[in-house]
């Protein structure tokens, strides 16, 4: 199996995007809660960006030797599930810049991740096509993000871990029905953070 060979989840190297980035955290959450006059850490969308800060930090050192790093995966993950029609159609579905998009799916395809194929539907369009070292590198690096997962969750005990991923899901659920672009605008919403804090090699963020 084809190996990444990014920093472990659980030590961030200091020059890894974002690891310079000290996120607003109080030294001692607990004293916080009982400070009648700090409401920061009883704040839904500051608790959700801090968690949202620490699990981008540390996924993106864990898988940083794979190509375009957490956006890249997204990318391969279609190419090996045979869910990219084109490059067009999946920076579409991602919302990545079309230019970085070229640049990115020409790193992949130098690194023997993926495969341009011509589109029997559409002969201008190319498929993007994952390889079996394209298989083999998703497939660790899903095995890294389980591990960050761990490493984020930490504090809670299996059934807490279950019970907040069921929460979780319900909450996107519902934002899904009030405004179904949530899911596009999420992904894109990440796109942009990935861009600002890690972009390609000569692309702009």
């Amino acid at each position: 199996m084809t190996q990444l060979t990014g920093a472990q989840p659980d030590a961030p190297r200091p020059d890894a995007p974002g690891a310079l980035e000290e996120p607003c955290v109080p030294a001692d959450l607990s004293a916080c809660d009982a400070a009648d006059d700090d409401d920061i850490t009883k704040d839904v969308g500051w608790l959700v960006g801090q968690i949202q800060h620490g699990y981008l930090i540390t996924a993106s050192a864990a898988i940083d030797s794979l190509p375009g790093g957490l956006r890249g995966l997204r990318v391969l993950g279609d190419a090996v599930h045979g869910k990219a029609p084109n490059q067009i159609e999946v920076a579409r579905r991602f919302g990545i810049d079309r230019t970085v998009m070229v640049r990115l799916v020409d790193d992949m395809e130098k690194a023997g991740l993926v495969e341009r194929q011509p589109d029997p539907a559409d002969r201008r369009a190319r498929r993007i096509v994952g390889t079996e070292r394209g298989r083999a590198a998703y497939e660790d690096a899903q095995t890294r993000l389980r591990l960050v997962e761990d490493h984020v969750l930490a504090p809670l005990s299996a059934d807490e871990r279950a019970a907040f991923t069921a929460m979780a899901r319900r909450v996107v659920a519902h934002l899904v029905v009030l405004d179904p672009t949530q899911v596009e605008s999420a992904c894109q919403a990440a796109t942009r953070q990935l861009d600002q804090n890690d972009p390609l090699p000569g692309a702009a963020g």
